[in-house]
């Protein structure tokens, strides 16, 4: 059986400074994405380690990665290999695809034909575009099912039994055909590091690059901006004994009680 992991390499945002956006904020662009780092998404980190786990109960699993962009999502594609994935495919594209989810299902829809995938999993939106439609598109045009949540899979005979988990539930699947998992990662799940000796093996390793059909889109980025989420808070401006009674008796005192 072959699993399939769609990711997007997107830019490393959290090394941006205070400073740089600033700087960047009269471009009407924002900050040049193609001077930054291509990093995988915290979801799809979860997804791989997820495939990991699956392929240490049945080694038979073969595993492979697909990702669309140009060749800063090389890295990433050998860090996959050096962690033992079989198969990596690079969908080279100069276009934008923020905003085309239907055109990158459109193109994950035919790896997945072409690796007679079993499962196909995704993250469940980017850092960037954050549409979460991608997954979805994807499942209704291989007319698969898809599941939500995903936070846990194991191999279960000759299928697989999905964990699922959100605010309000949880939930075991048995699958016993092709399905499409949107994996979501909050905090639980953290992508192994590969050794040295492995990276080396890597850094050769034979990564198919293949040319993307031209995307055509009527949205473009006009501007991007920076919302900054701080938290509301008081500032406690007394001597430091008051200040501590005024904490225990305000904010402390309450929450700890059995």
């Amino acid at each position: 059986m072959n699993i399939l992991l769609a990711f997007k390499a997107e830019p490393d945002l959290s090394m941006l400074a205070e400073t740089d956006w600033q700087a960047s904020a009269g471009s009407g662009t924002g900050p040049d994405r193609t001077l930054m780092r291509a990093v995988m998404g915290n979801d799809e980190q979860g997804a791989a380690e997820l495939m990991l786990l699956a392929r240490e109960t049945n080694p038979a699993l073969e595993l492979s990665a697909v990702t669309i962009g140009d060749e800063r999502a090389l890295p990433g594609l050998r860090n996959l290999a050096a962690l033992g994935f079989s198969r990596q495919t690079l969908l080279l594209s100069p276009d934008d695809l923020r905003f085309l989810p239907t055109f990158v299902a459109e193109q994950l829809a035919t790896q997945a034909r072409e690796n007679t995938a079993q499962l196909v999993l995704l993250g469940s939106q980017s850092s960037e575009g954050q549409n979460g439609q991608t997954a979805w598109l994807l499942a209704e045009m291989l007319g698969w099912p898809c599941l939500s949540s995903v936070r846990g899979l194991r191999v279960d005979g000759d299928g697989f039994t999905v964990e699922c988990e959100d605010q309000h539930q949880r939930s075991l699947w048995h699958i016993d055909r092709p399905a499409v998992l949107r994996v979501s990662n909050r905090g639980q799940m953290a992508l192994r590091v590969p050794g040295m000796r492995a990276r080396l093996a890597a850094a050769k390793a034979d990564i198919e690059q293949r040319q993307c059909d031209a995307a055509v889109s009527s949205i473009s980025c006009l501007r991007l901006e920076r919302h900054i989420a701080r938290r509301s808070g008081i500032i406690i401006n007394e001597p430091a004994k008051q200040a501590a009674q005024r904490l225990w008796n305000d904010y402390l005192a309450q929450r700890m009680q059995p």
